[in-house]
């Protein structure tokens, strides 16, 4: 930002804090907002140091305040406010998407966010009031823009942020892109730690994360395309994961194994459909709700009525997974998720494999819990959300 333009941004900010009404007035006081004041520009952290050029999924570059002290985050994987706990900036969190704010799992690997304010969503509407209220020096919007109408909703989203004085950092959600690859998800951890001066630290993460994704592919790689597991990822409540997904990628290029649905990212299913495609396991991911198998197991009804399906091969042979609300997404918890698809796959492959102690000693590593947070962190991954069971 060009000096024209940052005395500019910092005097919008002021107007808006103060009600003045005057140029003279108001030139004045913006000026000296900028300079050091934290009424009018958030925490005015930044105020002595020369803003940061991002580089963000929306093909801008953003000038964001160096060492950013107050936060916004509207989010759907979780990438970006996991990433600031395990960099240790997490308490600069103080507002969230509201979906973020009922989620007992991330709650539990980052406490800061019971204290933020939850501000809604593009999809049910930012409260743009209490957004401004808060005077967050950045906002951080993760877009899923599989159509140019979500494109545009987002967009007015990021206009309207804007206007406010406050720069938007846009990261696209994995399956957005034309070709779904795990680096466009580590790219939220890898933008977030530039933010905040993280770099080595995203760096580190990522490699951490990239170990785990290669515990699996070791073991599966020379697996011939004939050999393939066949594998519905199901997702509640009556959807499987099309190959546009991140999710499909992630099944048939780590795992290797191969996904019995068609094109698309959100595939709705019927219980016809899935009978027909008679997958040989299947993966049940919490997208409304986290399922147990033993409700499927059980003929329960939820989203579908499991007792019309007690005849597909992967329930008859009790070859089911189910991922918690959050693990099954694109985020710090993949190489786990991905670690439990790979043993129902290939279950002589992965015979050795622990996977209770595998996860309890993934969250110490990653998130620095003990052994009774871990713990109470992987059990808030079953928040069962918006599915009803029946």
């Amino acid at each position: 930002m060009n000096p024209y333009g940052m005395v500019r941004h910092c005097l919008r900010r002021f107007v808006r804090a103060v009600g003045l009404t005057t140029v003279v007035v108001a030139v004045a006081a913006g000026t000296a907002a900028c300079g050091g004041g934290d009424q009018a520009a958030g925490s005015g952290a930044a105020a002595s140091a020369a803003p940061v050029a991002i580089k963000d999924h929306w093909e801008r570059t953003v000038q964001v305040p160096a060492n950013p002290q107050r936060v916004v985050v509207l989010e759907w994987e979780g990438l970006i406010t996991k990433s600031m706990k395990i960099f240790g900036v997490d308490n600069t969190l103080v507002g969230v998407d509201s979906a973020t704010k009922k989620m007992g799992h991330r709650a539990a690997v980052i406490p800061s966010i019971a204290k933020a304010v939850a501000l809604g969503s593009p999809w049910s509407g930012v409260n743009y009031e209490q957004l401004a209220g808060l005077k967050p020096d950045v906002v951080f919007l993760e877009a899923w823009v599989a159509s140019q109408e979500n494109r545009a909703m987002h967009q007015e989203v990021i206009d309207k942020i804007e206007s406010l004085g406050v720069p938007v950092v846009v990261l696209i959600s994995p399956s957005n892109f034309e070709q779904p690859n795990i680096r466009t998800a580590w790219e939220h951890i890898t933008i977030t730690g530039q933010v905040f001066g993280k770099q080595a630290e995203a760096t580190r993460l990522v490699e951490r994360l990239n170990a785990g994704l290669d515990k699996v592919t070791s073991r599966t790689k020379d697996i011939p395309d004939a050999e393939r597991t066949k594998v519905a990822y199901f997702a509640t409540i009556n959807n499987v994961m099309g190959t546009k997904s991140i999710q499909s990628y992630l099944l048939t290029d780590v795992v290797g194994a191969r996904n019995v649905a068609g094109p698309g990212t959100f595939v709705t299913i019927s219980e016809e459909k899935l009978l027909a495609l008679d997958p040989d396991a299947m993966v049940v991911a919490g997208h409304e709700g986290y399922l147990d198998t033993s409700l499927i197991y059980g003929g329960k009804h939820a989203g579908l009525n499991w007792a019309n399906l007690k005849d597909m091969r992967a329930i008859k042979t009790k070859r089911l997974v189910a991922l918690g609300y959050d693990e099954w997404r694109a985020t710090v918890e993949t190489p786990i998720a991905l670690l439990k698809i790979a043993k129902l796959a290939y279950p002589d492959r992965f015979a050795d494999v622990d996977i209770v102690a595998e996860e309890i000693a993934f969250y110490r590593d990653v998130y620095g819990l003990d052994e009774a947070q871990a713990k109470a962190a992987i059990e808030a991954q079953k928040y069962v959300g918006e599915l009803e069971v029946k």
